[in-house]
């Protein structure tokens, strides 16, 4: 009956508006600890109780690795197969408790995940939902989901949430790529239920901003949630338009993209109150981070959310703090279509390997998708740091938004969207600053735009860069070394 109740729970989102807006009007008198369910509950307690307590953190997870493992290979074609050639015939799920063995388990690869999801998964397809990535940074990867997802992962988010003061039931502006019906008409939308006043960010117009200030104000609200991007754009919209600093906000909390600096000095200007929380998940729902507080771009992975490894280039564990390598992951709550060190290919740099004494807690900083690197390309096939071409301060004002875009090294396209009210030589004493930056190691051409289309999930893509970068890090790695042998 629980299960069945927490997949209502996550079939709610999807009901029409209408739908939604009568069943939300009668769910909002519920208590925030029934509405979310038992499982939500659940899951509350058993964080609350694990806090500061590694030896149940390393006991819950390591039971929990066995048991997706054993689903794995009791119920999918695909697994049990490679399990058997990696094993043999007489292999048992029981032995992956040791972390030795765990690191002989074989690594899952996107294409594979798109291509055999039918075989990977442990149950009927028509008991599990359809997702994809938003193919932002790379081609979508398409998979199966368990429909029980929402109740459980919303406790690992609240209890991310809890230290800017938030509560379960407490309302919050929402800046996603949620569908709002008649967008261009009205534009806000709210959702009693889930306490969420939703607006959308798909044609972010001043006009439109400024509704969404005056129903932030109207309605109180002290905590927003959304893209980094779209939170930024409202953040520097307020600070121009006179309208901020916004006190009433205690907290933000940014999700499913980067969180550049300029975004981050907007949002902290224009909400100087308020806590940030950022975090890190995958559609795939195998890993779950949360970033250090007062640590900026340093993540700790959530230990009973995911177990989260980080491999060199050749599939070995990185251990010095400081290295780089690629995030492995492996979901442990959801178990309709497992994913078993699945190989995601963003990137990171290794601040500290899990331990007694962090909780058993990963934790990575500069965590960058591996098809949307931040880097350019120069003419003599250098790595260029994106941010270290980007001027941030008050200059960004002329500017609303803009975007990289290249496809040969050396040149580089910068697509501007002007701010209102903004003239051409304003825009340009800024674009003049990046130019002299480059310092004759790019071709900077601008094309100003009225706007930048977003992706279907409505991110916004700081960089659209479609050179081969990966490539481009091995033959410097390889340059590098023959120098070495020399």
């Amino acid at each position: 009956m629980t299960q069945i109740l927490d997949i209502a729970r996550g079939a709610y989102a999807k009901l029409p508006y209408r739908t939604r807006s009568q069943i939300g009007k009668v769910l909002q008198f519920v208590p925030a600890r029934y509405r979310y369910g038992a499982t939500h509950q659940l899951w509350r307690d058993r964080l609350a109780a694990a806090q500061g307590n590694p030896e149940v953190i390393r006991s819950l997870q390591d039971e929990a690795r066995v048991a997706v493992v054993r689903t794995a290979y009791e119920n999918s074609p695909y697994y049990r197969a490679a399990l058997t050639r990696a094993f043999g015939t007489s292999f048992d799920p029981a032995a992956v408790s040791n972390r030795d063995m765990w690191s002989q388990l074989p690594l899952l690869s996107p294409e594979t995940v798109t291509s055999e999801r039918d075989a990977l998964r442990t149950r009927p397809a028509e008991e599990l939902d359809r997702g994809n990535t938003g193919g932002t940074s790379g081609q979508p990867v398409q998979f199966y989901l368990d429909r029980n997802r929402s109740p459980i992962e919303y406790a690992f988010v609240f209890d991310a949430w809890a230290r800017a003061g938030y509560r379960a039931g407490d309302w919050r502006a929402v800046f996603r790529g949620v569908e709002v019906q008649d967008a261009s008409r009205v534009a806000i939308e709210r959702d009693p239920a889930l306490a969420e006043l939703r607006f959308s960010i798909f044609n972010l117009t001043d006009e439109m901003m400024r509704r969404f200030y005056l129903a932030i104000l109207r309605d109180g609200i002290e905590y927003l949630h959304g893209y980094p991007s779209a939170i930024g754009m409202f953040a520097a919209y307020l600070e121009r338009s006179g309208l901020g600093p916004l006190n009433q906000v205690k907290g933000v909390f940014l999700m499913g993209e980067r969180l550049y600096p300029n975004y981050r000095a907007a949002i902290e200007k224009a909400f100087p109150k308020a806590s940030l929380v950022p975090f890190f998940g995958l559609s795939e729902k195998c890993a779950f981070a949360v970033e250090v507080a007062g640590q900026p771009d340093v993540y700790d992975f959530e230990p009973l959310y995911g177990y989260t490894e980080l491999l060199d280039a050749n599939n070995r564990p990185v251990t010095t703090p400081g290295e780089r390598g690629r995030i492995v992951s492996t979901g442990l709550l959801f178990k309709g279509m497992p994913f078993l060190r699945y190989d995601t290919r963003d990137e990171a740099t290794l601040v500290a390997a899990p331990s007694a004494e962090n909780g058993w807690k990963l934790r990575l900083e500069r965590i960058v998708p591996r098809r949307g690197h931040e880097f350019l390309v120069s003419r003599d096939q250098r790595l260029i740091p994106i941010l270290a071409l980007v001027v941030f301060g008050d200059e960004m004002l002329a500017i609303r938004e803009f975007q990289f875009v290249q496809d040969r090294p050396g040149e580089v396209l910068m697509k501007v969207v002007r701010a209102p009210g903004v003239s051409t030589a304003a825009a340009e004493s800024y674009l003049d600053l990046i130019r002299r930056k480059t310092g004759g190691l790019l071709t900077l051409t601008v094309e100003y735009v009225d706007a930048l289309p977003p992706s279907p999930r409505a991110k916004r893509r700081f960089i659209d860069q479609r050179l081969d970068i990966a490539a481009i890090e091995r033959s410097m790695s390889l340059s590098a070394d023959s120098v070495a042998a020399e």
